[in-house]
């Protein structure tokens, strides 16, 4: 029995309106973009009382506080209450306090029916409250999501805040973050411009006299509202929202409002939004440029085209383009003359023209969203099939066909996965408005670079030969799964990519030729991936996008490995873990981290493999879980614990690993290779006939997968021969581990391989007294072994054991004493595999009457056996002891 029959065979180791929330815009030379909204505060017992006021619920979270519904006693009225509460960590206590007291002294400032009134200002236990009106009912954002709303009914709620924002312009002030979330709508249908936190003077605005005197009495003497809290560089707003002059952090007016009030309103009216904040990002660092960042709005939406206009000058990049103020804005939209323009319609016309406007919506709507399947058919269609069909037939071989029914299948599979995806991800957005724009435009790059990764590997399918074909279906099972691509929060947290065009433009041609890189690999065309990734690996460095250079490292440094260059290979692994840490890619990283756990446990480093392994589960379930990668982390744990001889470890995991593989498609290799692998633990526990059930079931997996005839079954073989032999089925085994042999001088590519499957047919044909036929596989496997390794590697040590044991059955026992006894040198052996040399040794001396040489090579076998915790042997050889005793 060879060491390399139990290895494992080459593997594929395995308040606020949060949904406008983005994270920060990457600089183009601009101020980069502090959004309105903060994190949510951590979770604590609120206070039941603030100075007289009663608290009765938590009504929600703005800006740097949080809101109370509660009571004061001493005028018997509910108010509103705004509380700052502090973070543990990370928050300016000092710019929050001042923040609040800010919008309470905004508030104050503007007395308006349609702005929020606030009743006082104070200090309790070293924090600020506000009181403040109290609404019953939600906020504009809120009101437009209860039901579908006609075009008058949203224009008469945005008229009504229109007002109260020009009201607080008339003040002095810039509101700074007007959107839906910061309006209120309360049951009687009164609106109210709310959550002033980050209003600021308007710098041309020249105070009337005695307007100084309506500021609230603070603890000191200066109104912050003549301060400004916003840092250099940094600008707050909600990027949707957000006027040009705001992205580049420029001296704010009036007129930023009115920008603001024309994208809510507009996306209130046409379902859509004005402007992609990347985008605009872009034309705002470059003035003068183009205006074609505002879209048209969509046709299939029936809005007179004099408010289309009004709110088209109302989103004019140029300030100076937009109305005079926001009253000129208002009487732009007026509803005086909205209803001139329909009165001479009669209800028959009306109806009829709703009927349109419906109509054409649901039109427009259902034609959003389209093209997936066209865009997948680029890259996976009929002449791409054909293509890569006459690839497989070049090749030849005895599985083509069939790997290429597979593979196609998976394609098939992957392409519509992908366009089902794409499609989601845009109606999301686009249709339902559960998503932002900026996490859209995240979602498509995630799922570009998976057609990319398409592209790539049918372009290599097409050159494909024999070795790939045989590694086809791993091949298309490794490409990354469309579904990454939901995980929003994932995508948000990476990296941002750069901004400026060109810098994109070369990272996507990187990205291609990493992905070209990957599909070489996949495929086993390890001379032409290494030339690739030599080249490849000093402009993805220059780039400076560390997920990129993650995955350059996974694959160059796997790549490594898998040519035999192992140290030079999990270096390279470990500093991928670091760049995708850095570059916040985490999913990639547990990928890196379950490679190199495999890694560097073949250089039995097995305590650092351990702790690879270990964070990749933590790394998991940062990610919420995701029970593939999962399966793959325990499977190459599991195959550590076996090669440091602890089975009943890898079982358990190996059991939990399985448990995880329940979402798999039907004939999905990863199955088979796990039920192998715990098949071969029991093995190694003694539980044999349980061992063959699950090779049996193992074998039968990876038939359905593959075929009958792909030269992975030979792993698959010989381990059931094995179990077979261990199991006292010696002619069955013989029957398996020659269908393995044979599949390996089919394929001629492992003379180590074959020797292996020699080395237990050896072994079968002992166990059936075989012994001429024994001796000449054996000597046929150590030929090939001697022509391929150094003399003293320790893979010889099987094939002289098998030698040696032949020769003493065959009756040359001083020839057979010479054998083992070079069998019993080599070192980086397991004890169990020593000790059973050890003991056939001491018999072979005890024949040629050297009873003492055989008493201590059996005592030396009995100590061995111990240490590897085999009773059953070690009693075997007591026993024997005994006899000689006798």
């Amino acid at each position: 029995m060879s060491h390399r029959d139990e290895a494992t065979p080459p593997p594929a180791p395995h308040g606020e309106e949060k949904t406008e929330t983005e994270p920060k815009l990457a600089s183009t030379g601009i101020p980069a973009v502090e959004q309105a909204q903060r994190e949510p505060l951590p979770e604590r017992q609120p206070p039941r009382q603030v100075g007289r006021f009663l608290l009765l619920k938590q009504l929600g979270q703005g800006g740097m506080g949080m809101v109370y519904a509660a009571y004061d006693p001493d005028l018997d009225r509910k108010v509103a209450l705004k509380l700052l509460l502090v973070k543990n960590e990370g928050t300016n206590l000092e710019e929050g306090r001042e923040r609040l007291v800010r919008e309470a002294q905004a508030m104050a400032r503007v007395s308006h029916p349609h702005v929020i009134p606030v009743f006082e200002v104070g200090s309790w236990d070293d924090q600020v409250f506000v009181a403040m009106e109290l609404v019953e009912g939600g906020t504009l954002r809120e009101w437009l999501r209860e039901r579908p709303r006609s075009w008058r009914e949203v224009l008469e709620k945005f008229v009504a805040a229109g007002k109260g924002l020009a009201a607080a312009h008339a003040a002095g002030l810039v509101h700074r973050d007007f959107k839906p979330a910061n309006v209120l709508v309360g049951h009687n249908g009164r609106v109210y411009v709310t959550d002033f936190g980050l209003a600021r003077r308007d710098a041309r605005f020249t105070p009337s006299r005695g307007l100084t005197q309506e500021e609230l009495p603070l603890p000191r003497p200066v109104s912050v509202l003549r301060r400004s809290l916003t840092q250099v560089g940094v600008v707050h707003g909600t990027p949707h929202y957000m006027s040009p002059e705001q992205f580049r952090g420029d001296a704010l007016d009036a007129r930023s409002d009115q920008f603001s009030f024309c994208a809510a309103l507009y996306r209130a009216l046409f379902n859509t939004r004005p402007f992609d904040p990347e985008e605009m990002t872009r034309v705002a660092a470059h003035r003068g440029a183009s205006p074609s960042v505002i879209q048209e709005p969509p046709r299939g939406v029936k809005v007179p085209v004099w408010v289309r206009r009004a709110v088209m000058r109302g989103l004019s990049l140029e300030p100076g383009a937009r109305f005079a103020s926001m009253d000129a804005l208002l009487g732009a939209l007026s509803q005086e003359r909205r209803l001139t323009r329909w009165r001479w319609l009669g209800v028959g016309a009306l109806t009829g023209l709703a009927l349109v406007a419906v109509g054409g919506a649901a039109v427009w709507r259902s034609r959003l969203c389209t093209g997936a399947e066209r865009q997948m058919a680029e890259v996976w269609g009929a002449p791409e099939r054909q293509r890569v069909e006459a690839a497989f037939e070049k090749a030849g071989g005895a599985v083509a066909g069939q790997m290429f029914r597979r593979a196609s299948a998976v394609l098939d599979a992957y392409s519509v996965a992908w366009s089902r995806q794409s499609t989601e991800a845009c109606e999301a957005t686009r249709l339902r408005d559960e998503r932002t724009e900026l996490l859209l435009s995240q979602q498509v790059v995630c799922l570009e670079l998976r057609r990319e990764s398409l592209r790539a590997l049918v372009k290599v399918l097409g050159e494909v030969d024999a070795r790939g074909v045989e590694k086809s279906l791993d091949a298309v099972y490794a490409l990354p799964a469309p579904s990454d691509c939901a995980n929003v929060g994932t995508l948000s947290e990476q990296q941002p990519r750069p901004l400026d065009p060109s810098r994109r433009a070369d990272l996507e041609r990187l990205e291609t030729r990493v992905a070209e890189l990957k599909a070489l690999l996949d495929v086993s065309r390890y001379p032409a991936a290494l030339e690739e990734a030599e080249a490849l690996a000093p402009r993805v460095l220059a780039s400076g996008y560390l997920p990129l250079l993650a995955e350059m490292r996974l694959h160059q440094g796997w790549l490594l490995a898998l040519m035999g260059r192992t140290e030079e290979g999990a270096s390279l692994l470990e500093q991928a873990v670091y760049d995708a840490a850095a570059g916040r890619a985490d999913r990639l990283q547990v990928s890196i981290l379950n490679k190199l756990l495999f890694v560097t446990g073949q250089l039995e480093h097995y305590a650092d493999a351990e702790r690879w392994g270990r964070l990749g589960e933590a790394m998991v379930r940062r990610l919420g879980g995701d029970a593939l990668l999962e399966s793959d982390l325990l499977m190459n744990r599991a195959n550590l614990a076996l090669w440091q001889e602890k089975p009943q470890q890898a079982r358990v995991l190996l059991e939990r690993s399985l448990s995880l593989l329940g979402g798999l498609p039907p004939g999905h290799p990863k199955r088979a290779r796990v039920t192998y692998t715990l098949g071969r633990a029991l093995l190694d526990l003694g539980e044999t006939r349980q061992a063959v059930e699950m090779l049996e079931e193992a074998l039968r997996q990876m038939e359905s997968a593959v075929g009958p005839r792909h030269l992975e079954l030979a792993w698959f073989h010989g381990a059931l021969s094995r179990a077979l032999r261990e199991n006292a089925e010696p002619a069955r085994a013989l029957e398996h581990v020659r269908f393995a042999a044979d599949l390996y001088r089919a394929a001629a590519v492992d003379p180590l391989a074959l020797a292996d499957a020699l080395d237990s047919q050896g072994m079968c044909l002992l166990a059936l007294e075989r012994n001429e036929d024994a001796l000449r596989v054996f000597r046929e496997a150590l030929g090939l072994k001697l022509q391929n390794l150094r003399p003293d590697d320790s893979e010889l040590q099987y094939s002289y054991d098998g030698v040696g044991q032949a020769l003493l059955a065959l009756g040359h026992t001083r020839e057979a004493i010479a054998i083992l006894r070079r069998a019993g040198t080599f070192e980086n052996v397991p004890e169990k595999v020593l000790g059973g040399t050890g003991f056939v040794l001491a018999q072979a001396l005890w024949r040629d009457g050297r009873v003492k040489e055989a008493q201590l090579e059996a005592a030396r076998a009995l100590e061995r056996f111990t240490r590897a915790g085999s009773s059953q042997r070690a009693a075997e050889v007591k026993s024997w002891m005994g006899m000689l005793a006798r």
